[in-house]
């Protein structure tokens, strides 16, 4: 019987040593959408987190300040017209206009981690918005199949809700 125990623990000391090591590589998740207008308004939308609401085909509830190391409070939508999701980001760059980027994170930031980033890059047409989420820790490797696949469409309905926002004149 001790022999089956020391053996389930190495099994299980193992399986916690290759997501550890697993876990420790960030891996992104990229999506990118060029808009007509200024770095400067994509700016004034994207940091108006109260806001999100209103245009976000994937946030219920949001509110705080944009501002370096502020807190924010982001409610996703769930299922029907229910809440998903909620978490308090803590906004770790700001870089008007061209980089704002937060960081939540469930039960430490060893378990797992979640950035958002936006990027703002003038073009000759307005603005390249490369909007990225990357995601770090033991449970990342768990997950990684179900983000990869249900994230990259979340940042496309973001995106494509931003450029009508900004394009159509409904600020």
């Amino acid at each position: 019987m001790r022999k089956c125990l020391i053996i389930l623990f190495l099994v299980a000391l193992g399986l916690f040593l290759v997501l550890w090591i697993k876990g420790n590589d960030m891996r992104e998740i990229q999506t990118e959408i060029e808009i007509a207008t200024s770095p400067e308004a994509v700016w004034d939308v994207v940091t108006d987190i109260d806001k999100w609401s209103e245009w976000s085909p994937i946030i219920n509830q949001s509110s705080g300040s944009a501002s370096l190391g502020s807190e924010l409070t982001i409610t996703m939508i769930g299922k029907g017209e229910s809440n998903g999701p909620n978490y308090s980001p803590v906004v770790t760059v700001f870089e008007k206009p061209t980089l704002f980027r937060w960081r939540g994170k469930m039960i430490s930031e060893f378990m797992f981690t979640n950035d958002k980033v936006f990027e703002l890059v003038k073009t000759e047409i307005g603005t390249r918005v490369i909007h990225k989420e990357l995601f770090k820790g033991v449970l990342v490797p768990l997950f990684w199949g179900k983000l990869n696949e249900s994230v990259p469409s979340m940042l496309d309905s973001m995106n494509a809700a931003l450029k009508e926002k900004l394009e159509s004149g409904a600020e």
